[in-house]
């Protein structure tokens, strides 16, 4: 923020990342901005819904026998799935929105 070429900032006061997460979310209003699992990880390309049939070659036998519902990434095509990764990153996004909220 010394430098002429910032413009805007801000300083973070929390010294934890979950609460300086939030503290950014609730100081530039980002929380209806909000869009998670829209986006492949690898690349940042919008991902597509895709019908299971057309990835479940690449699957791995729990995968396909568990899960139906299916994203391709149209760029690099990495799939993705609701899988514990998935249930495990909503709950975090759950709980830091719910903070966000709270401030």
């Amino acid at each position: 923020m010394k430098r002429n070429e910032v413009q805007r900032g801000y300083y973070l006061r929390a010294t934890q990342p979950a609460r300086q997460l939030v503290e950014v979310l609730h100081e530039f209003d980002l929380t209806p901005a909000i869009a998670p699992f829209r986006r492949c990880m690898h690349c940042n390309a919008l991902l597509r819904a895709t019908e299971k049939e057309i990835v479940e070659h690449r699957l791995l036998p729990d995968t396909a026998k568990n899960f139906d519902e299916f994203y391709l990434c149209p760029a690099c095509n990495r799939v993705y799935w609701k899988g514990s990764h998935y249930r495990r990153m909503n709950h975090l996004i759950e709980s830091i929105l719910s903070s966000a909220g709270k401030r």
